[in-house]
This record gives structure tokens, C-alpha cells and sequence, in this order.
């Protein structure tokens, strides 16, 4: 009887985490598209009050779309080609990597794992395959479901806050921290990972690091994970040139801490400093945790989520104090100025402190 009862619960264990799995993923769909809804809502508000989209909203949403996947369609067929042939030439940059580790006294047998994937070609196609199409239709339905969200979003929001009559305020105060975190954070990362992506292909071209096209790409998805993203594929760009020749390596290296400082000093601040406002020795251990209990996403998600209970946090010490824990604006609204900061309400009080200490006379 026992040994039944263990099983059943080691049954019922295993099924409902294989449940839960498949409702994180689908929450995981919502939450990307309502990632995308938020980054395009103030474009397609500016479009609604526009003469020929007022009250045609639909319209204006399918628009945005058609034209930015035509553009995206469009960039997609001028990098193609050249980043086919490069990726072609990939098999000759291990093997090249292989005779050199052999050099130095170090056996490593990447030309056999090479002819182990050519000799399973069907299966790796057909695992590409596979993965090419489910990756396909999760981006579809990201698509759909934010372009629902963007014609309908509103109602969705305002029938979720009616839920909560009596709470509708601190309501306000979730949705507008979470919002404007989120969105202007991402915001922020595609405009870091565009200008890093380019400048990494373009300036590797220029020093004629082979592969440069790929190295670029890579560094644009890399650069989504803070602090780390930037410093690996430096290192990437550094390994690849350094096949090719040692001053090659120093060039790359040059344009990797070029970048890192266009990346540290100029974009970072923007993303980092005016939308999350979080210190960096915070940021890195966010990411270091997040990647730790979730992998990637946990990195991607990680400083955003730190940022959003940073507000929370602050406004908890607020409370504390007997303040108004959600300050407003002067029309009673909350404002995303008004937000409270954990680090800036202590800061303050600091401050205070030291400005109402009186001021020692000598004798």
C-alpha cells in the first residue's frame, strides 16, 4: 500500500510539472507579446491622433506591422547571402583551430566530430528543422497576440483594474512601475544590441576579420544579456582574429574595448541609469542570480525584474517612514517621475539628516 501510495505521488509530481511547463510556456508567449505591445503603444497612440488612422486604430496597428516586417524582411535578404557564405567557411576555421592546438601539444579531435555530424546529416536537418518551425510559429503567435493586445489592450487593462475596486491606485502603481520599466528598459536593449551588432560587423570588416558578419550578429543577441554580453562576444571576435594572426587579435581587441566603451560609458548610463537607476554592482549580482535560477532567461529578465523591486522596495520604505508610500502628481495621479527608488529614498534621508545636524561652533 505504501509503496502504491509513492508512486502515485511520483505520478502526480511528474504530471503536474509537465503541466506547468507547458503553461510557462505559454505565459511566456503573453509575455513577450505584451513586451512588444508596450514598446509600440506610444507609436501607434501618435498614429491614432493622427487625422487619417482617429478612431481606426486596427488600421493603424496592422500598418506598423506591415511595414516593419517588410523592412525586417528586406535586411533579412541583404545579409543573408553573406552570412551563408560565411557560416560555410565555419568547418575550415575549426579544422584550422584544431592544426594549431596540435602545434602547441594539444589533441583535439574537432575534425571527428565534424565527420560525426556529416555522417547523422538527416537527423541534424531534420532537428534544425523541427526547431526552425516551432521557433517560427512562437513568433507568429507573439505577433498575434500583440496586435491584440495592442487594439484591445486598454479594455484588458481597465476590466483588470475593475476587478479590484477598492485597490484600484495601488493597481495603477503595479501596472505604471512594471510598464515603464519594462518597456523603456527594452527600449533601451534593442537600441544597444542594434548600434553594438552594427559597429561589431562593420568595424571587424574593416580591419578584415573574417566572419565579421556573423561575429556582428552574435554580438547584437549577446548584448541582450547585461554587463556579460558585451565581454563575451569581444572575446569571440578576439579568438576568431587571433586564427589569422596575432596583430589581427590586437586589432579586434582594440575594436572590442572601443565598443565596450561605447557600450560602459555612452548607451549603458541611458539604459541603465535613467530607466532602472540601479548600481551596477546591483545590476551584476541581478543578472548572476538570475542566470544562476532560470539560464538565460533568468539573465535576460533579471535586471528589469531588479529594477521593478527596487520600486517596490522604495515604496515599502516609504511606508515605513509614516510617507505616502505612492506619491502623485498634482492632479492625484501616480507618474512614472514620482516612483520611488529604494537607493534614491535612503540617499534622501541621509541627506536630510545631514542637513539638520547642527553645525559645531568653535570655541
Amino acid at each position: 500500500m505504501w509503496l502504491a501510495i509513492i508512486l502515485a505521488l511520483i505520478w502526480i509530481f511528474e504530471g503536474a510539472a509537465f503541466i506547468l511547463v507547458h503553461i510557462f510556456n505559454v505565459l511566456l508567449l503573453f509575455v513577450f507579446a505584451g513586451i512588444v505591445a508596450l514598446i509600440l503603444t506610444p507609436l501607434v497612440d501618435w498614429m491614432e491622433r493622427t487625422r487619417p488612422f482617429r478612431g481606426h486604430r486596427p488600421i493603424a496597428v496592422l500598418l506598423i506591422y506591415a511595414v516593419g516586417i517588410a523592412i525586417v524582411a528586406g535586411a533579412i535578404m541583404l545579409v543573408l547571402p553573406t552570412v551563408i557564405a560565411q557560416a560555410k567557411g565555419l568547418p575550415a576555421l575549426l579544422q584550422t583551430v584544431e592544426n594549431q592546438l596540435r602545434q602547441h601539444g594539444i589533441s583535439v579531435s574537432i575534425s571527428s566530430l565534424i565527420k560525426a555530424v556529416n555522417g547523422q546529416q538527416l537527423g541534424v536537418a531534420l532537428g534544425v528543422a523541427a526547431a526552425f518551425v516551432s521557433g517560427l510559429v512562437s513568433v507568429v503567435l507573439v505577433v498575434v497576440i500583440s496586435i491584440y493586445l495592442l487594439i484591445e489592450g486598454r479594455a484588458v487593462v481597465a476590466t483588470a483594474r475593475n476587478i479590484f475596486p477598492n485597490r484600484q491606485r495601488e493597481f495603477d502603481f503595479a501596472a505604471l512601475a512594471v510598464g515603464s520599466t519594462v518597456a523603456a528598459y527594452v527600449r533601451g536593449q534593442i537600441v544597444m544590441s542594434s548600434v553594438i551588432g552594427l559597429y561589431t560587423g562593420v568595424a571587424l570588416t574593416l580591419v578584415g576579420v573574417k566572419y565579421a558578419m556573423l561575429l556582428g550578429i552574435t554580438a547584437f543577441f549577446l548584448e541582450f544579456i547585461p554587463i556579460v554580453g558585451a565581454v563575451v562576444g569581444m572575446t569571440l571576435a578576439v579568438a576568431v582574429a587571433l586564427v589569422q594572426s596575432p596583430v589581427l587579435a590586437l586589432l579586434a581587441a582594440a575594436v572590442g574595448l572601443v565598443g565596450h566603451a561605447i557600450d560602459a560609458y555612452l548607451l549603458g548610463p541611458r539604459v541603465y541609469g535613467r530607466v532602472t537607476r540601479l548600481h551596477a554592482l546591483v545590476a551584476m549580482a541581478a543578472l548572476l542570480v538570475g542566470a544562476e535560477l532560470a539560464g538565460v532567461l533568468g539573465a535576460l529578465f533579471a535586471v528589469p525584474v531588479a529594477a521593478i523591486a527596487n520600486i517596490v522596495l522604495g515604496a515599502l520604505y516609504r511606508a515605513r517612514r509614516g510617507e505616502k508610500a505612492m506619491s502623485t502628481g498634482s492632479d492625484g495621479s501616480v507618474s512614472v517621475e514620482t516612483l520611488p527608488r529604494l537607493g534614491e529614498e535612503v540617499s534622501s534621508v541621509e541627506e536630510e539628516g545631514v542637513r539638520k545636524e547642527p553645525v559645531p561652533h568653535g570655541g
